[in-house]
């Protein structure tokens, strides 16, 4: 079927070039500023460290995620790619018991050697408790009220883990803390993950495959979440090695580009020590502040994708279907499209373990079962003050896009609108009636990016109406970004449909 375009290609054409020029216009705004801001700054806090040789500038060190990922990027590549060449040899010999102790093995010594014996025992408290739960029920209904209790003690270890008398006592670091922590959580998920699967495929006994799924090493602390059912992919055979190998190496070459590219423009620009000089963020005019906004937003994508990539490549390699990377948030207008897009993983985990479950048997209404899981993100995540506004937005951002598409199912596409305007001006109309929810998407955000002081500078900057034509233009640099966003669907889906055809 030959879908219509919407709108002509010189129209898109203007979208691009108004989107483009003002977001690079706002970065330069943005970057300018804290230059002049950093130029004498007295640095206390260790929020910069010398830059690369050949630049003669200081480089943004603030971030803690980034300096985290920098110092796992210098010691955990080597223990994936040992893991990796074992496990494959095993696998090419079919071994897959052995495989299943290897993988058990080389995690194991990972976290002892890295870590410490203390941190292994609270890596592997989980993954013992679900299997001793498991042992003796089959119900998902228990499954989850032990999941709950566990994420209360998870919720309780975040704020004793990072003190410093625990460190002090352990002999550990706040590098090491983040890292053990970052690791329970994703065994939180993954265990889940293999209980219900456990259950619904009616096994009768717990298997090495359990312990081998919880400590896979490409993704135990970097992630993303990966469902059991698609890491039993590591025990299957190809003759494909080659392929998989020439892969690899191109993914890891495309990563660490990303890797060494935000590296070098965090010479340029300071987007995370700014977040500590709340003061200074209030006196920044609307096109620096929104420049600000939008680097905070293509950080921690780019961050993601390379922390996810990385991971995912790995895995890849060893026949497991993994999600896909985080989606550029400069092409997502949609709250659907960006908890679909964004991290697809913890999105497959909360589609196939909560929401349609509930669902299925409890509710006949999507409310409920999406506050449910956005109870689970908000307590999975941390339970932060900033945590919370951040899930309450993307909560209410989620009821209005659902119930906008339900009017405009069940009214507008019956009603004498498009007749009357015709199909152009009805997704001009759609676009700016999205505007404004896009504009919330990118506060909610900003909170769960930097905090709720961040974040309630960004609310009253758009509350202030002394500035009116300033959000006002805001709304329709927005719109044209909306516009942007789905020409790219519509794209997507003609193609797919094409694919589909032929």
């Amino acid at each position: 079927m030959h879908l219509r375009r919407d709108i002509s290609q010189s129209e898109f054409v203007i979208y691009v070039l108004i989107w483009f020029t003002c977001v690079f216009f706002s970065i330069y705004c943005f970057a300018t500023s804290a230059n002049k801001y950093f130029q004498n700054y007295e640095d206390h806090y260790s929020d910069f460290t010398e830059g690369w040789s050949l630049i003669s500038r200081r480089k943004d060190n603030s971030d803690a995620e980034w300096r985290l990922m920098k110092l796992l990027l210098k010691t955990i590549p080597l223990w994936i790619i040992f893991s990796c060449l074992v496990s494959e040899v095993l696998r090419q010999f079919k071994l897959f018991q052995l495989l299943q102790v290897w993988q058990i093995l080389i995690s194991t010594t990972f976290i002892i050697t890295e870590l410490g014996i203390l941190p292994l025992g609270l890596i592997v408290f989980q993954p013992l408790l679900f299997a001793l739960v498991l042992f003796f029920t089959r119900s998902k209904f228990i499954i989850w009220v032990t999941n709950i209790l566990t994420l209360l003690l998870l919720f309780m270890y975040r704020y004793i883990g990072f003190s410093e008398e625990f460190l002090a006592e352990n002999k550990l670091n706040p590098q090491s803390a983040h890292v053990i922590v970052t690791t329970i959580y994703w065994m939180n998920l993954k265990c889940v993950s293999y209980c219900i699967d456990f259950i619904d495929s009616k096994q009768e006994h717990i298997s090495l495959t359990f312990a081998s799924y919880c400590l896979h090493m490409p993704n135990l602390v970097l992630g993303p979440f990966v469902s059991y059912k698609n890491f039993e992919g590591c025990y299957k055979t190809d003759e494909y090695l080659w392929d998989r190998f020439l892969k690899l190496i191109l993914n890891i070459f495309r990563f660490l580009f990303w890797f060494v590219f935000t590296d070098f423009f965090l010479h340029f620009i300071y987007v995370n020590a700014v977040v500590y000089h709340y003061e200074w963020i209030q006196t920044l005019g609307s096109w620096s502040l929104y420049g600000y906004g939008y680097t905070m937003g293509q950080f921690f994508h780019i961050k993601y994708v390379i922390m996810y990539g990385l991971s995912t490549s790995f895995q890849k390699f060893e026949n497991i279907e993994v999600p896909s990377l985080p989606i550029c948030i400069g092409r997502v207008h949609l709250y659907s499209d960006m908890w679909r897009y964004f991290d697809a993983g913890l999105y497959n985990f909360l589609q196939s373990y909560m929401y349609i479950p509930l669902m299925k048997n409890y509710f006949k209404y999507r409310l409920i079962p999406s506050l449910i899981c956005f109870t689970f993100i908000y307590v999975w995540h941390g339970t932060d003050e900033s945590i919370l506004v951040w899930s309450v937005l993307n909560y209410v951002g989620i009821v209005i896009e659902q119930f906008s598409k339900w009017i405009d199912n069940e009214y507008l596409k019956k009603s004498t609108l498009e007749i009357m305007v015709g199909p152009k001006w009805r997704r001009r109309i759609t676009c700016a009636a999205a505007s404004p929810l896009l504009a919330m998407s990118c506060v909610s955000n900003f909170y769960f990016f930097s905090g709720n002081k961040v974040g309630y500078i960004f609310v009253s900057r758009l509350l202030n109406y002394d500035i009116l034509w300033s959000n006002l233009i805001l709304l329709i640099i927005l719109y044209t970004m909306c516009q942007i966003s789905t020409e790219i669907k519509s794209k997507e889906k003609r193609s797919s449909q094409k694919h589909k055809k032929n």
